[in-house]
Formats: C-alpha cells, sequence, structure tokens
C-alpha cells in the first residue's frame, strides 16, 4: 500500500510539472497567434524600404538602417536585425522544430514564414524569434517572458516592406552585401553576438553614471 501511495505521489508530480509547461507553452501560442499572426498597420519607425512598430515602454538605444538596439524598463535588452537582402532575393529556409527547447514553434502565415524558440540558459530565458526577414533577440527572466513575447510579436506582426525601394537599394548595391554572414534562419540555441554589445554598453552606462556622481559632488 505504501509502495502504491508514493508510485501516485511520484506520478501527481510529474503530472503538475508537465501541465505548468503545457500551461506556459499556451500562454505563448496565444501571444503568437494572437499578435504575430494578424498584420498591423500600425508603425512608428520608418527607413527607405521598410517601416515598422515599437511598443510604448520600449526606448532606443541605438538604430540604423538595418538593426537596432532597444531597453524594456526591466532593463531587458532586444536586439532587432532585418534582412533585406534575404528579402530582395525571397530566400526562404525551413525551420525544424526543437523538441529539446523550451518552446520551439514555425510560424506560417500566407506567404510569411518564421519561428519562435525559446531556451533556458542559466537563469534567463534566451528568445529568438524571426518573421518576414525580421529577427529579434533577448534575454529575459521568468518572470518578464510573456512580456517580452508580447513586444516581440508586436514588433514581428508590423514589419512592412516597400518592394520598389528595396529593389533599388539593394540591387543597385548588391556587391556590398556579399559579405554578409549574419543568418537570421539558424537559431542560437544559448548566445547571441549582442550580448558581447550589452556588456560593454553596461560598462560605458556605469562609467557615465560614475561620472555624474562626481560632477553632481563637486
Amino acid at each position: 500500500m505504501k509502495k502504491l501511495v508514493i508510485i501516485l505521489s511520484i506520478f501527481s508530480i510529474f503530472l503538475t510539472g508537465c501541465s505548468i509547461q503545457r500551461i506556459n507553452d499556451k500562454n505563448i501560442d496565444e501571444i503568437i497567434d494572437n499578435i504575430l499572426k494578424k498584420d498591423t498597420k500600425l508603425k512608428n519607425v520608418s527607413f527607405e524600404g521598410y517601416s515598422y512598430y515599437t511598443p510604448k515602454g520600449l526606448i532606443f538605444l541605438e538604430k540604423n538602417e538595418y538593426n537596432a538596439t532597444l531597453k524594456d524598463q526591466y532593463q531587458n535588452y532586444y536586439y532587432l536585425y532585418i534582412d533585406v537582402v534575404s528579402k530582395y532575393h525571397n530566400i526562404k529556409e525551413d525551420y525544424k522544430v526543437d523538441w529539446s527547447s523550451f518552446y520551439s514553434k514555425k510560424i506560417k502565415n500566407n506567404k510569411k514564414y518564421g519561428y519562435f524558440e525559446i531556451n533556458k540558459v542559466d537563469n534567463q530565458y534566451f528568445i529568438e524569434a524571426m518573421y518576414y526577414y525580421m529577427k529579434i533577440e533577448t534575454y529575459v527572466k521568468e518572470e518578464n517572458l510573456e512580456e517580452a513575447c508580447i513586444n516581440i510579436s508586436t514588433i514581428l506582426s508590423s514589419i512592412h516592406y516597400n518592394n520598389k525601394v528595396l529593389d533599388t537599394i539593394v540591387g543597385e548595391n548588391i556587391l556590398d552585401y556579399k559579405e554578409e554572414n549574419y543568418n537570421i534562419f539558424k537559431t542560437k540555441k544559448n548566445t547571441t553576438d549582442f550580448l558581447d554589445y550589452v556588456k560593454e554598453f553596461d560598462t560605458i552606462e556605469e562609467n557615465d553614471e560614475d561620472e555624474i556622481k562626481i560632477e553632481e559632488g563637486e
């Protein structure tokens, strides 16, 4: 009888753990289905050839033609990259769901496609999401996971291209883009080159704060 109780207890714990995992997956699924798969007309960032929308609460640290760095209120950094060369050539690479990841989903919406993958790294979650030739990466804590997914999905759902402009920009400068080595179609699983920048930025920011304190003391 005691063995039966122990077995049932273990089985109950196992089911509870699986339920929590499924609930998390379901929440993220709902975010993606409700936001990412529905194109939005909103935009507050525009460059030659494309535009997109960033939600309130995200601030730009750096922005140029094809990538940007943002930060949210919880000090989470988001790295955005737009692959206009792949868009110009209409390149497509199939994403295979990774069952070993915390979360992995293949996305297809008419002619647009991409993926959403989350891997747990130490005590944080590394999110990689690509949709319609735009990729976003970030590291967040568990309590910020769903909000980060909302921010990422909102941005990705708003990306729009002006094909005529891109044909001119990329077409005329195609030789300049041959050295491109950042592959948005492949996930990195547990690291991002952008982390080096984040660490460097944090160091600079801390030094700036020290300088400000000294100036105020004088």
